[in-house]
């Protein structure tokens, strides 16, 4: 009895050690950490912004494909700085890459295309 579960256990360690993980099919890089860090201190978007940008610009340089929305991340961290040019972008990027999210898009490239004015009621 003993040496048959000394065997089992054996083969199952060895088994443990042949299995192998699938390598990550995208490249998320701190993505996790970075937008943790973002939510418990929102006046750290600079250092997101700048997190999510590395993260995308990583991922093109080892031809990973960009993460399902990250572009849309970043490019709503933009329009929300008023940097509407480069929010569109962004979105265009998500919309090509990822058509399922054409709809979100779309609907995000117009509010960054016909932003609101605030104006500013006078006291007379």
């Amino acid at each position: 009895m003993r040496i048959s579960s000394i065997l089992c256990a054996g083969a199952l360690f060895a088994l443990a050690g042949c299995v192998t993980t699938a390598p990550a099919k995208y490249s998320w890089g701190n993505y996790e950490n970075s937008l943790y860090s973002y939510y418990k201190d929102s006046s750290k978007s600079a250092e997101y912004e700048a997190e999510l940008a590395s993260m995308i610009r990583n991922s093109e340089a080892t031809a990973k494909p960009v993460a399902p929305g990250l572009h849309a991340e970043y490019g709503f961290l933009m329009l929300q700085e008023g940097k509407l040019k480069d929010a569109i972008a962004q979105f265009e990027k998500e919309k090509a890459k990822w058509p399922e999210s054409t709809y979100l898009m779309n609907n995000l490239i117009r509010i960054a295309s016909n932003p609101v004015k605030k104006t500013t009621a006078s006291k007379e």
